[in-house]
């Protein structure tokens, strides 16, 4: 299996177990790191309460990691911001030495 492969067998393992909100909440995140909650309700369009909820349920589970405090571009109050902790992968190629004296 190719590092594509492993890669979307990985999250395929992290996410069997995610409700679909879930992974819509993961998802977005993956795309939109370092995002606040307002912020990702009104990319998503949902209401603050139903992500807010979605970002613990992922935090729990160690997939979505707090990106910091920082002002909120929708109320301009100071929040958290959220980004996706992404799973480890193997490196994409061997590193190789090249001797240029041969």
């Amino acid at each position: 299996m190719g590092s594509a492969g492993t890669s979307l067998h990985a999250y395929a393992l992290l996410t069997q177990n995610l409700t679909d909100r879930q992974k819509e909440v993961l998802d977005r995140l993956r795309f939109f790191p370092d995002v606040t909650n307002m912020e990702l309700a009104v990319n998503m369009g949902w209401t603050v309460n139903r992500i807010t909820g979605r970002v613990q349920e992922l935090r729990k589970l160690g997939l979505v990691l707090d990106a910091g405090r920082r002002p909120c571009k929708i109320t301009g109050g100071t929040s958290h911001a959220w980004k996706a902790k992404h799973p480890v992968l193997p490196p994409a190629r061997e590193k190789v030495e090249v001797n240029p004296q041969q």
